[in-house]
């Protein structure tokens, strides 16, 4: 994704915002750590995290060296508590919705910047749940394990 391209997504920060505050607010919320009033302040780093991510084309070499698999975020967790599933699905649509116009040609490389961002996050969280460690919450098979195209 060229500069231009990643400036326009940058001038589009408040409407995709709006958008995923909205959906985020009206997702369930299954935990204090999943409240939208608490994860609505992670939005400008996430957004922040996403344009890095493509300035520095890092993922060209993200899908080439390592597990790259896209899945549904929801298939991270296995118990589906992990407060960050709603909050990255919904910004996921948010962008989207407000970039699809205006971003044609590089909506796939932002998504999947932002998918892959998602899919760490959730992990690493998932990493330390307390569910984890008992057989109510098994960890999904991909987790961990090296993918190279």
């Amino acid at each position: 994704m060229d500069e231009s391209a990643i400036q326009r997504l940058e001038g589009l920060r408040p409407s995709w915002k709006r958008e995923w505050e909205a959906l985020l607010r009206s997702e369930p919320t299954l935990s204090p750590l999943g409240n939208p009033d608490t994860l609505v302040y992670l939005m400008d780093e996430t957004i922040a995290e996403v344009l890095k991510s493509l300035r520095a084309r890092a993922l060209r070499h993200v899908a080439t060296n390592s597990r790259a698999l896209l899945a549904p975020l929801q298939r991270h967790c296995a118990c589906g508590l992990n407060p960050l599933l709603n909050y990255y699905a919904t910004g996921e649509l948010a962008l989207h919705a407000v970039a699809a116009p205006m971003l044609v040609e590089h909506l796939d490389e932002a998504l999947t910047s932002y998918h892959l961002l998602a899919q760490k996050e959730i992990d690493t969280l998932c990493a330390v749940c307390q569910h984890r460690a008992g057989s109510d919450c098994p960890m999904p098979a991909m987790t961990g394990t090296a993918h190279r195209r």
